[in-house]
């Protein structure tokens, strides 16, 4: 009870410090509400439209949850096969960096005219853009676990398989872990980044379609209600990623190599 509270209580007293500052600059500098409107306006229009927002979110939570699964499995899977060897490394580590560094939005098109503009473009803008913090810290775990337990294991002619099961992947679990959650965050904006493209051609789904209508109807306090339900998304799918990381590491023997 006294970890919850002291995880809780802090990000929430700053939340309510800053909804306090907010509402009283909104009131002492009166600007217009299209400009900013006031935090009791965004609430109201959360309550007004909550059906809508809830579909949406649910919509894109839907999307970035499989895009994050599947960068789960790909990033996992590619990292075994750069952990195997130097060689596959330097062979196929630049093309992760190329995901990384080359900007979605002009990617994002040429996937929804390859996939068209449905749900498996979304999916795929997800997954490329979660997909590498998957890969470097799985890649890193895989190739650095202890090296005393290690030598154990060549002190015993254990086989390959042996020490992938025995130490090679228990050691990666906390890489993977730290990997997956902030995998988890950008999951989400990646599904939006999808959304957005696929919205541009009038197809109603999702946070950045609502987005979309609020921005071209200057509906600011529906934005910003749109816009503080995708925080709150990404906010949810980090903390069940935190929440599943630490089980696992609270019911395991997992140690980081050097």
């Amino acid at each position: 009870m006294k970890t919850i509270a002291r995880n809780i209580l802090p990000p929430l007293l700053v939340f309510v410090v800053f909804v306090a500052g907010w509402a009283l600059f909104v009131k002492i500098s009166d600007i217009a509400e299209f400009v900013l409107p006031g935090p009791d306006r965004v609430f109201e229009k959360m309550i007004e439209h909550r059906q809508a927002l809830l579909k949406a979110t649910l919509s894109t939570g839907i999307v970035a949850l499989a895009g994050f699964g599947l960068s789960l499995v790909v990033g996992c899977l590619s990292a075994f096969v750069m952990a195997q060897t130097r060689v596959l490394e330097r062979c196929f580590y630049p093309y992760a960096i190329f995901l990384q560094t080359v900007p979605i939005i002009a990617i994002a098109p040429i996937i929804i005219i390859w996939f068209g503009p449905g749900v498996p473009s979304i999916i795929c803008v997800s997954f490329m853009i979660s997909l590498f913090p998957v890969i470097t810290n799985a890649t890193a775990g895989l190739a650095n676990p202890p090296r005393e337990y290690l030598e154990l294991l060549r002190v015993y002619d254990a086989s390959w398989w042996k020490t992938l099961v025995k130490v090679r992947i228990p050691a990666a679990v906390p890489y993977i872990i730290t990997g997956a959650r902030i995998s988890a965050g950008l999951s989400v904006v990646g599904a939006i980044v999808g959304e957005y493209f696929t919205s541009m051609m009038n197809l109603d789904y999702g946070i950045a379609y609502l987005v979309i209508m609020n921005a071209e109807n200057a509906r600011t306090a529906y934005l910003f209600a749109t816009t503080l339900m995708s925080a709150l998304l990404g906010l949810v799918i980090f903390a069940g990623v935190s929440l599943a990381g630490n089980l696992i590491l609270r019911r395991g023997h997992y140690q980081q190599g050097e």
